[in-house]
């Protein structure tokens, strides 16, 4: 008799009996069936966990399932690369991880992963679902560029999910335990009511088992997480497990929030009959998951209104491939799952062929296989051979379609490094159970035997992971259209500093507006407070949007501001809070950077003498206030301020005092009165007139306190004195920024939350004196539009220093600003390069703005740009472009992959030619490790249009919104220019017709165009 045949023969019997072994009712092929509670100690260590998260099946195994997000970075996948941040490594940890688990029985691991392009719409739909509310709360008309984003991505996205279901057997335990258990169950059976179709966890609650099963989880959590470095995993309770099962029998008719009853929760339900309890406790986790009704036609399963077919692996990958080179195989339209079970005992399993084989190894026919399992049980002695079965499956709504997705699901999977596969099964229902996550304990009929580590490098262990999803409002998607959601300013990162740089015309300026508009979609009751500087008017299309978008009584919530360096615009230097007489902790800290700016050397990027400069000046504002504020506060004159003339005229308050009194009357004296009677604004101007002025501040360098200490020292590689040239420093101040010099004359609306300050027109140009110039407007628009953003903390002072009357407006806006996060953008920030001094003062403000709920965003054009001390501290980049020479900073700094790094500079800048957006390398570090992966972003024609600040896009943008409204402009410049703007068009018309508005001409042209649409 042929010795192989014989094999042969064997091994499809038993395919044959493990293939077509059918089960009576679709019901029973779950064997899930109670809970095991969470005792004292599972509280304490999983806090967060209000269910159970062990579940019993009814063999007496112990489940629990990971929800595996992806991996933190993504991992080289060489595999000749074997150093930290490989694939290779990761497989390595955790195979040596569970070695010693694997050489013995009991346990079992399932990885579970799932693809859904036609659920991607629904990721997107759930992420905008709270936006949506927030602008139903706001009042905020931005309804349609929210809606676009779902039409925009929803092409792109795919649902994409991974579990890892983890299984112990009662075989852990030693036959006492599982004795003394057995007569335990069988002593309580005889007094507990009966409840046939009950939950009975006292059934299945083995603490021995239990303690064993969680050891073996933390086992598998510690080797995933692999020190932050490998996957982001999310233990998930039975309600999460079931809702999931449940999803994937029933994909389209199972509720979001439903979820199977357990025993704490549960309510009676039905009828008593007889004497079963049955309607007093939870039905069985398998009546409630496996309900639905199931039909095969041949091969296909048709259930929940969608028709399966499946795939079994016969033969495993020739060549070994990871598992990303299977998701790129299978196209991205095709709907599918695919199991892995891994079990211990591949060589225990193989005994009897490997015996049949020693006796019949001189036989050429059956030497390969003798040498192949001979190489098997060398390997087992140092590496576990393990039992692996791989079932996979697709669906469609018709059987045609689903037909179709099983021959491509088959080929790609063919494809993956040379297997075998079938599509034949005698019980496609078990079949197809067998790719449902954690349902079923069994595994799929053929079964394979590879060592461990080959088991396990076949895991989807290099998908993007995010802690965010199901709580972001950023959605971004990978390169295979993987959902990504970011949460802005969220709690899972310590500090909230982001960096933008990118060349021009990339769409860096597009990212960071979109990026404010997400977080003013996302407000819950106003608009958040957000104060953005640049310099070009990137902003200001921003701010016209938000204009656009509110109702006449709340424009001023959201104002743009084009400084000049003129009266106009004059914004004290001096100001102190409204009601106060001299400037608390944070503004005395701007009035100290501002003049010690002003004393900067150009050449080094520093004041000259800064320690004794920085002294000199912080004496010399205590002089200033105490002299104004004390000593000889500013007297009243009439016809210096009318609107505080007319109030006092007005209230009456003019004709309480004669002409002596009011000779000596000091501003604030004016300023505490008109507050009491009610003319803020008036009182505002006469605060105003209080304040001291640089010329006066600066004349004060002649004080006697600072002659007697610092009247002999002399400017570092200079003869000159120090303390004069401080007055020269501050006098050519004085000249050369009259907007900061004089009384304020230009003010903000209190009720003014979203502010762009525009330094085109103030912005010095490319010497290093033009750029300290620039960098001085930096710091005094941050001031103007976010100067108050940390008063929360400086509450006790603030009370402190304003009289009681004061303090209700005060504490009024406190309150306000400490209940949300503030955001601070600083744009174009590369006219600032070379100033040492002015980034020192930005990363000084966004390191103690931490702990203030404060968001600062800096973009400039170069990463080199940037301090090294900012590079250090920030916690997220969105890199749209960088240089070769950028590489070690990024991959030392940011711990980005290098291999990562050269991939994405080797990717076509700016929109990708088929619309799924702009390539951006994503770096965030959260409080679990450091995300990092190469992102696409993606932004519809509205959304476009709402943040196009060109001057020829904004000025058709606003013709038409005002004989349109906002709405319906952009609705109809993003039909008409679906790539965000008109600008060529306009230039082509300018330069060929003879009209004297071609904006106005195009204008109404497009609404001509509308007809009755309008």
């Amino acid at each position: 008799m042929n010795i192989n045949r014989f094999i042969f023969t064997i091994e499809d019997c038993l395919n044959t009996l493990s293939r077509f072994s059918v089960a009576s009712s679709f019901v029973e092929y779950c064997d899930l069936r109670t809970v095991i509670g969470l005792d004292r100690q599972d509280r304490e260590r999983r806090p967060w966990l209000n269910s159970p998260y062990i579940a019993a099946t009814k063999r007496g195994e112990y489940l629990s399932v990971f929800e595996v997000s992806g991996a933190f970075r993504e991992m080289d996948e060489a595999s000749d690369q074997t150093g930290p941040g490989s694939l290779e490594s990761l497989i390595t940890s955790m195979s040596d991880s569970l070695n010693t688990a694997y050489k013995n029985s009991g346990h079992k691991i399932s990885c579970v992963f799932e693809r859904d392009p036609e659920m991607g719409k629904e990721e997107i739909e759930d992420m905008v679902a709270p936006q949506k509310r927030s602008l139903a709360n706001t009042g905020i008309q931005l309804q349609d560029v929210v809606d676009e984003k779902v039409t925009t991505l929803s092409p792109w996205l795919v649902r994409e999910r991974c579990w890892l279901a983890i299984w112990s057997g009662p075989d852990l335990i030693s036959n006492s335990d599982r004795t003394a258990h057995d007569e335990l169950v069988r002593r309580l059976a005889e007094r507990v009511p009966k409840a046939r179709f009950a939950q009975s966890p006292w059934q299945w609650t083995l603490s021995a088992l239990k303690i064993r099963h969680e050891a073996f989880l933390d086992n598998v959590e510690q080797a995933l997480r692999h020190s932050s470095d490998g996957l982001i995993l999310r233990l998930l309770d039975i309600h999460e497990v079931g809702r999931e099962i449940r999803r994937q029998t029933e994909r389209y008719s199972t509720p979001r929030n439903w979820q199977p009853h357990l025993p704490e929760d549960a309510q009676p339900a039905g009828y008593r009959w007889t004497d079963d309890e049955s309607v007093l406790h939870a039905p069985s986790l398998h009546l409630q998951l496996f309900n639905t009704q199931v039909t095969t036609q041949g091969n296909l399963v048709q259930a929940g209104g969608l028709w399966h077919g499946m795939v079994s692996i016969t033969l495993p990958p020739q060549n070994l491939q990871t598992f990303n080179e299977l998701v790129r195989a299978v196209p991205r339209a095709v709907p599918w799952r695919i199991r892995m079970d891994l079990m211990p005992g591949g060589m225990k399993a193989l005994n009897l062929k490997k015996t049949l084989l020693t006796y019949s190894s001189f036989i050429s026919a059956v030497r390969p296989m003798y040498e192949s399992v001979m190489t098997l049980a060398a390997m087992d002695e140092k590496e576990p051979v393990c039992i692996m079965t791989i079932m996979a499956s697709t669906w469609g709504k018709t059987r045609e379609i689903c037909a179709r997705n099983q021959a491509i699901l088959k080929s790609a999977i063919e494809g993956w490094g040379v297997c075998g596969t079938t599509t034949t099964f005698g019980d496609p229902r078990r079949a197809w159970v067998n790719t449902i996550l954690a349902a079923s304990g069994g595994s799929g009929p053929v079964p394979l035997y590879p060592p461990l580590s080959h088991a396990i490098s076949l895991f989807p262990l290099n998908r993007a992971g995010s802690v965010w999803r199901g709580k972001g409002n950023l959605m971004l998607h990978t390169e295979d259209g993987s959902a990504f959601e970011v949460g802005l300013a969220s709690s899972q990162q310590n500090k909230h500093t982001e960096l933008a740089p990118g060349d021009p015309g990339l769409g860096k300026s597009v990212l960071i507006n979109t990026l404010s508009e997400i977080q003013i979609s996302s407000a819950q009751k106003n608009l958040p407070f957000i104060a953005y500087i640049d310099k070009g008017y990137s902003a200001q299309g921003l701010v016209q949007l938000i204009r656009d978008s509110l109702p006449p009584e709340r424009k001023d919530e959201a104002v743009g501001i084009i400084l000049s360096n003129d009266p106009e615009y004059t914004r004290n230097l001096f100001d102190v809070m409204y009601g106060a007489k001299k400037p608390i902790t944070p503004e005395k800290n701007f009035m100290s950077s501002v003049l010690c700016a002003l004393c900067v050397d150009t050449g080094t990027g520093q004041p000259c003498n800064p320690g004794d400069t920085r002294q000199i000046i912080n004496q010399l504002i205590e002089l200033a206030f105490k002299e104004y504020g004390e000593n000889n506060p500013r007297l009243y004159r009439a016809s210096t301020e009318e609107l505080v003339d007319s109030a006092l005229q007005d209230s009456g308050l003019y004709e309480k005092h004669d002409a002596a009194w009011w000779a000596r009357s000091t501003w604030f004296e004016v300023r505490d009165m008109l507050h009491n009677a009610g003319y803020i604004m008036a009182a505002q101007r006469a605060h105003y007139q209080a304040m001291p002025q640089l010329p006066e501040v600066s004349s004060m360098l002649g004080h006697t306190s600072l002659r007697d200490v610092f009247g002999t020292v002399q400017r570092d590689g200079s003869n000159e004195l120090l303390l004069d040239y401080i007055r020269r420093a501050l006098e050519q101040g004085h000249n050369d920024y009259p907007m900061i010099s004089g009384y304020t004359r230009f003010m903000i609306n209190p009720e003014t939350r979203v502010i762009a300050v525009d330094l085109n027109n103030v912005a010095g140009d490319k010497t290093p004196a033009g750029r300290l110039k620039t960098g001085i407007m930096y710091l005094l628009a941050g001031q103007i539009a976010g100067g108050d953003f940390t008063l929360p903390q400086y509450r006790d002072e603030v009370l402190k220093q304003l009289p009681r009357e004061y303090h209700e407006i005060a504490l009024k806006r406190i309150n306000q600003l400490d209940q949300e996060v503030k955001t601070k953008v600083y744009d174009e920030l590369h006219n600032a390069r070379g100033i040492d001094f002015i980034w020192e003062n930005l990363d000084t403000q966004e390191r103690e703005q931490r702990k203030f709920a404060i968001r600062t965003v800096l973009s400039t054009q170069y990463l080199r740009d940037y301090p090294e001390s900012v590079l250090k501290s920030a916690n997220t980049l969105w890199l749209i472009r960088y240089k070769p020479e950028d590489i070690p900073v990024l991959r030392d700094n940011f711990n980005v992959p290098e291999f990562m790094l050269k991939r994405f500079l080797k990717m076509p800048e700016g929109p990708a030619p088929d619309g799924s957006g702009v390539p951006v390398l994503g770096v965030f570090r959260v409080k679990s490790g450091t995300l990092a992966r190469i992102l696409k972003f993606t932004v519809g024609p509205l959304e476009l249009w709402a943040l196009n600040s060109s001057p020829k896009d904004s000025a058709l943008r606003k013709t038409l919104t005002n004989k349109l409204g906002s709405v319906r402009a952009r609705k109809i410049l993003a039909e008409n220019f679906p790539r965000g703007s008109a600008t060529s068009l306009i230039e082509h018309r300018a330069g060929q017709h003879n009209s004297d508005n071609v904006i106005e001409d195009l204008a109404s042209e497009l609404i001509r165009k509308q007809g009755y649409n309008l």
